[in-house]
Formats: structure tokens, sequence, C-alpha cells
């Protein structure tokens, strides 16, 4: 990627990362002169806020995201993560061509470099590619600074244009969707908008394929976008349950348009549905 796209990007990063610290400042000056409550007060405030805004996949206050299709019509967005897999993705492109739905396939970097030929078949057949970094560090990425978090996205797109260079990734996804203060940052500097999702059904973790389907179900409507995974145990069984609900739903199903905005900032903690 350009030197001189990063070079910016990082100084923006440092000048953020200096933002941040003025509230400890003010905090370490309520100490000095013994206001303890105070700058207890506003210590608690402070990370509260920064974790909220990390942790939760939802929550704008880093920067804009596309958390639904905002399309005003009969549309709905399926997107599928953590891929390419060589078992499992051949099987989901089968399914999906049965049911006549389109998708974005959130790609690891490392794993299209293993399986490029995959990449491409997710091509060829009408789908979308999108940015979900290089390595997937899924338990830490909401730690990296903006040089780690450049090479992750970066890197994961220059993995997949080389693969697809008529296709370039339009969309970003972080890990678990958690983000930091840098994310977007790097994300807008590589000309990427940032997608998460407003239906899902923790297929990440549970194994129980009705309990996954119900979960999605009830989140369905008009620009919903529905989240699964490739890569768990019920990969497969997920991917036909969810999709023959999608098709009988009498929601149009089909990649992003190319007008697709953010949505509105408006800070959403996710709750986890019950069974």
């Amino acid at each position: 990627m350009n030197a001189e796209v990063r070079s910016r990007c990082m100084r923006r990063s440092r000048a953020r990362r200096a933002l941040s610290l003025l509230p400890l400042l003010i905090v370490g000056l309520l100490v000095w002169f013994g206001q303890f409550v105070a700058a207890g007060a506003l210590f608690i405030s402070v990370m509260a806020t920064v974790m909220i805004g990390t942790l939760v996949p939802r929550c704008a206050l880093f920067g804009p995201m596309i958390k639904q299709l905002r399309s005003g019509g009969n549309c709905t967005l399926l997107t599928i993560d953590d891929g390419p897999h060589p078992q499992h993705t051949p099987a989901i492109l089968d399914i999906l061509d049965e049911h006549r739905l389109k998708a974005v396939f959130f790609l690891v970097g490392e794993r299209a470099a293993k399986h490029p030929y995959l990449v491409r078949e997710i091509v060829a057949r009408g789908h979308e590619i999108g940015n979900h970094t290089q390595t997937h560090p899924a338990a830490m990425f909401w730690s990296l600074q903006a040089p780690q978090l450049w090479r992750e996205i970066s890197g994961c797109q220059e993995t997949l244009m080389s693969i697809c260079p008529e296709h370039p990734p339009r969309f970003f996804r972080p890990p678990a969707g958690h983000h930091n203060m840098f994310t977007s940052l790097i994300v807008q500097a590589l000309g990427l908008r940032m997608l998460i999702w407003s239906a899902r059904g923790f297929d990440g973790v549970a194994q129980n394929v009705d309990l996954i389907t119900r979960r999605i179900r009830r989140r369905l409507k008009a620009d919903s976008i529905v989240l699964i995974h490739e890569g768990t145990p019920v990969a497969v069984e997920v991917a036909r349950s969810v999709a023959t609900m999608m098709a009988e739903s009498g929601l149009e199903c089909s990649t992003p348009p190319a007008d697709l905005s953010f949505s509105d900032d408006e800070m959403v903690v996710e709750r986890r549905a019950a069974p």
C-alpha cells in the first residue's frame, strides 16, 4: 500500500492517542489537588466508555460503520466470516446457489493465500469478498496498536487483491466485531468501510443449529445484515438452515449496493437472544 497514505494515517493515529490521554492528565491533576472522588469517578467513566466503544461491535464511538442496509426496500444481506475453508466454502457455495442467494464472504488473508482457487470461485459465483484481517487475531485484535492494525488490514487487502485484482474488497469486518480508536482511521485510509451486522445466532460458540437459526430469525427483517461463520463444527448445517429460512422469508438477498451508506452513529448494545 502507498507509503504516504500509511505515514499520514500513522500521524493521525498518534494524534488520536495523544488526545485520548488528556482525561488521564485531568485525573492526575485532580489527585494532585486532593479530589480523589472526582478523580476516581472520571477515571472509571473514561475506562468504561473506552471499553464499550472497543468491545461492543455495534458501538460507533470511534468511527462510522454500517450496521444495516438502510435501503428502505425488501433487501437483506448475508455475510459469512472466517473463510475460506477447503471443505465448508464449496458446500456453502452450493447451498447458496440452490437457494439463489448472494453473500459477502469476509476472508482471512493467510487462509485465502492457502486456497486462492476458493477466493476466485466465490467471486465467479457472483458473491463479494471482504477484508477480515490477515491472520484473524480475534483474542487480541481490540488491543493492537496502529502499526499492527495496519499490517493486519492492509496485509489482507493486498492478499485478496493479488488473487482477485478486478474485485478488491470494499468492506472490512474486525474479528469478533472488536475495534479500537485506531481501527476506523486505518479502514478509511485504505478506502474501506466497516460493516458489522444486525442479526446473528452466535454460531461461533453455539452448536445447536435450531437455536442458532431461531436467534437469527428473531432479528431478520428488511435491511438486516446476517452473520454466520465458516470453520465451526456446524458451519455447513447452519448455512443450510439459515439459507432455507432466508429464502422462505420473501426477502431479497444479494450483494450490497454500490451506494450503501453508513448507519446512524447511535450506540447499540446487542443482547444475547434467549433460547
